[in-house]
């Protein structure tokens, strides 16, 4: 019953949230970041508190393409959210390493209670030069579905740029991973 219900609330939020299609092909992301698409997604313009553009193809509450685009020094990554777990805003500083950027997105999806683990970080060449690739688990708290999450980074000019897809592990992000890899690794700025 309680797991119908978190179904429910999730799918009256993300009722409220404003949804534009995404045509496969060349897409420019907040005006810096470039990618090129398979197919169509689903976009909405920010989720909850956090601005952060973010992308699906099977519903918000299945899958999750998000992008993190010209995050400045010192700028609040994700607002402090009233009932969470830790109401800290995360902060992105410029010098911070790969591994401290991982946290700060851990800290993100943790926030409610679910449960992350790193799977895997390494780097890359992401965006014309080094970046970093980590792979991630997460149970999610209010309905216990298993998920897998793939993202990739990289600071350029004191500016963190990031994409971050994740889908429950079986069937949905299988299905989907190629495709974001491809579309990830030939991401280029604008």
């Amino acid at each position: 019953m309680m797991r119908l219900l978190a179904l429910v609330l999730v799918f009256l939020v993300t009722g409220c949230v404003t949804v534009a299609k995404v045509d496969k092909g060349q897409q420019i992301v907040q005006g810096r970041l470039v990618v090129e698409l398979e197919g169509p997604w689903n976009q909405f313009a920010s989720v909850g508190q956090a601005q952060i553009p973010t992308w699906t193809i099977d519903g918000f509450s299945v899958d999750r393409l998000q992008f993190f685009v010209g995050v400045t020094d010192g700028a609040v990554l994700v607002p402090a959210q009233p009932g969470a777990k830790d109401q800290r805003p995360l902060v992105f500083r410029a010098q911070m390493q790969p591994h401290e950027i991982v946290a700060l997105y851990e800290t993100y999806l943790t926030r409610d209670g679910s449960a992350f683990k790193l799977d895997r970080l390494e780097p890359i060449q992401f965006l014309g030069g080094q970046g970093f690739r980590f792979a991630y688990l997460l149970t999610r708290r209010m309905d216990g579905v298993q998920l897998s999450g793939v993202g990739y980074g990289a600071v350029r000019g004191g500016e963190l740029f990031g994409i971050v897809y994740q889908a429950p592990r079986l069937g949905f992000f299988p299905r989907y991973s190629k495709q974001i890899e491809t579309m990830a690794l030939s991401a280029r700025l604008n």
